[in-house]
């Protein structure tokens, strides 16, 4: 959309449209889960995606584009569900914590390794629409000729959202802000990119090397979350986004020399999140940990949805480097708000529950306890 120049605000509100999309995910896809069954829906939503592909390389429209993209947030979200919610049913209590982990690596490679793809063919072309349907083609191809059992149909939880955000009201801040953030980054990071004049091939490396940065960070993240109190470390994250997206904003006309290691340490973004969930069930009966789970999701996708609107307004008025003085704005009001508030709740790190990386993909993922166990 860039290189057939589209305005920022267009653009942002395009992307935004995948937001909206697996936020819808999060009401409906349970239900049609539930009603057909996970590998009829897994099926149904795989064909979705690909069509969807396809029709994006076959006709260029900012309207039609953000039905598709709407089309394809819901099929994620979807698709996810599926093998999260059969990987919980499926694995014994005692190997879900190690399959966890393995799954968020995954997640994060994945997500990673695909902007790499960006270098198979010429991205004004229709190579790479095709390359994406051939993917989630042979997607089909496990589940359908698999001889396992239908996992547990999904139980829809039913939940008050005001007073689940009474029970962790800086969790969801945080989540909200993670949203921000993350889906800013994600929708206008290739956009930031070509601004400042990367050709493609950087553009993949420089979205790639803060996405696996992600991942590395999750380690330290958990470390300090359990031995420190949670909320002074989703504080101290927030104003080092802060830092760093300034940093970003001055430092990153210098080249891809100094962007690159910048990129790596943005990739602190992605721990907003597991901290503000692992503070939500520090406070929590074990009877809330699915609607709290299912609620930290919500205003994840709010603030998912909000985010590339607010940081291509700030494009267009400030130029390409608007969008770290978006996300360090982020970054500092979660800073102040959480540092000012984190007085006014309880607050207890020894009897935190371990820290649990957690990928916001689907809102099956999010059940778990870690305190041994995960629900169903």
């Amino acid at each position: 959309m860039r290189l057939q120049n589209y305005d920022d605000l267009v653009i942002g509100l395009v992307m935004s449209a995948n937001y909206l999309g697996i936020l819808l995910g999060f009401f409906f896809c349970q239900k049609i889960v539930q009603q057909v069954g996970h590998i009829r829906s897994f099926a149904a939503f795989a064909a979705v995606m690909t069509s969807v592909s396809l029709i994006h390389g076959m006709y260029m429209s900012a309207g039609l584009w953000a039905v598709l993209r709407i089309c394809n947030g819901l099929c994620v979200t979807g698709l996810l569900m599926v093998i999260e919610s059969w990987l919980n049913d499926k694995v014994e209590t005692a190997f879900r914590g190690r399959l966890l982990s393995i799954y968020m690596v995954l997640v994060y490679l994945g997500i990673g390794s695909g902007q790499l793809l960006l270098n198979v063919s010429d991205v004004q072309g229709r190579v790479l629409f095709m390359v994406a349907a051939i993917l989630f083609s042979l997607c089909l191809v496990p589940v359908s000729i698999t001889r396992a059992v239908n996992p547990q149909p999904l139980e829809v939880p039913r939940y008050n959202l005001l007073k689940l955000f009474r029970l962790a009201p800086l969790s969801m801040v945080g989540s909200f802000t993670a949203g921000l953030i993350n889906s800013s980054f994600y929708s206008l990071g290739p956009l930031f990119g070509l601004d400042i004049g990367l050709p493609v091939s950087q553009v993949s490396l420089f979205m790639s090397i803060t996405i696996w940065s992600g991942l590395l960070f999750q380690f330290p993240a958990g470390q300090f979350s359990d031995r420190f109190d949670r909320l002074t470390i989703l504080s101290a994250i927030g104003f080092l986004v802060m830092l760093v997206s300034i940093g970003m904003a001055v430092l990153g006309r210098a080249g891809l020399g100094a962007l690159i290691p910048l990129a790596a340490c943005f990739g602190m973004v992605f721990t907003i999140y597991p901290v503000a969930m692992a503070r939500a069930q520090d406070n929590i009966d074990k009877s809330e940990i699915v609607p709290v789970s299912a609620a930290l999701i919500l205003f994840f996708g709010i603030g998912a949805c909000c985010g590339p609107i607010t940081a291509s307004f700030v494009i267009s008025m400030v130029g390409p480097f608007g969008l770290y003085y978006f996300t360090a704005g982020c970054g500092g009001m979660l800073g102040v708000l959480v540092l000012s508030l984190r007085s006014k709740l309880p607050s207890n790190f020894e009897e935190q529950v371990p820290y649990v990386p957690i990928p916001r993909t689907s809102p099956v993922v999010s059940k778990i306890d870690p305190r041994g166990n995960m629900e169903s």
